[in-house]
């Protein structure tokens, strides 16, 4: 008995020892302490990482069933194919995956420019772009008719996707889209229009801004893992900038122009509290959008996904099936 409780107590110090260690080893290696957090994030959403050439751009995509296993699998529902916002990547919005995984086949790629996904060379990195990229991703993945989910930068793509190639999809789910003008501008809104970039991260200080402008309530993020999501996108900064000005027009207005051209069924939600995408802005979708159902959720930013997960889940599980 005394020889096994010395056995306990040396494994309980080993542990204790690789613990710390381990601790030691991720905070002076933030660039491992955030591949491993992607890949508990992955497994916790329940997707796999995988890469695709699409006319000769190599896309990286977060997939529930890739394409192997689909061909094995029981027929499911529509694909849903998931678009990222500004400045993110296919983490952001992996978290879409749980909730309609189990009657549905959910696609989530890196965009063009962000995340693992490179710039198109030289190519205005303009809407127009974005959403025929999506289209040929879409059929060299042979993923049928899709519903679509986008959040931000992202809904507003699947707003001009919806319009542009209405016979490629089935229904959109908008998270906090861009792409209208506010009926109420509000104080993000209007330092936009003077000329500034609130979302441009070159430094800690401008990353804890945007974390302010995002959530009212901004998630706690491992010392380690913060400090390499700085570094890439102080990395990308000049990138992201071009982006931004290719963009800027159509993430203003570019929208409204559409939105009577899209036939599909379409759910809108923002959140009460957003700073970015004013809510006000749900008035402009219902009015020009045929098909429209849409809701502003108490309690919730602009990360809805975050902010009210348990509401966005059932919304999206009623709207999808």
């Amino acid at each position: 008995m005394k020889r096994m409780f010395r056995w306990i107590l040396v494994a309980l110090a080993v542990l204790l020892a690789t613990t710390v260690a381990a601790a030691v080893w991720l905070w002076n290696d933030p660039g491992n302490a955030f591949r491993l957090a992607m890949i508990a994030g992955h497994a916790n959403a329940g997707v796999s990482e995988r890469f695709v050439e699409v006319d000769g751009h190599r896309w990286r995509v977060l997939d529930t069933d890739p394409p192997a296993e689909t061909a094995a699998s029981l027929p499911r529902a529509t694909t849903v194919l998931v678009l990222h916002g500004l400045g993110t990547s296919a983490e952001a919005m992996m978290g879409v995956a749980p909730i309609l995984s189990d009657a549905h086949r959910v696609v989530v790629p890196d965009l063009p420019g962000f995340g693992e996904h490179a710039m198109h060379g030289e190519a205005p990195h303009d809407w127009r772009l974005y959403i025929d990229c999506i289209e040929r991703f879409r059929v060299h993945e042979q993923l049928g008719v899709v519903d679509v989910v986008g959040t931000s930068m992202g809904g507003a793509f699947a707003a001009a996707y919806a319009a542009t190639y209405p016979d490629s999809v089935r229904r959109i789910a908008l998270l906090s889209p861009a792409g209208v003008v506010a009926p109420k501008q509000n104080a993000f809104m209007t330092r936009v229009a003077a000329g500034e970039l609130p979302l441009d991260i070159k430094d800690d200080a401008s990353f804890d801004e945007v974390l302010r402008l995002n959530f009212p309530n901004p998630p706690a993020m491992p010392e380690p893992v913060r400090r390499e999501f700085v570094a890439r996108a102080v990395e990308r900064r000049a990138a992201f900038l071009e982006i931004v000005d290719d963009l800027r027009a159509f993430l203003v207005r570019g929208c409204e122009p559409m939105l009577s051209s899209i036939r599909a069924p379409t759910l809108v939600l923002y959140g009460a509290h957003d700073q970015l995408t004013d809510p006000s802005m749900i008035e402009v979708w219902r009015n020009g959008i045929a098909d429209f159902e849409g809701e502003v959720l108490e309690g919730a930013g602009h990360v809805l996904l975050y902010d009210r997960p348990d509401i966005v889940a059932e919304r999206m599980r009623a709207f999808f099936e």
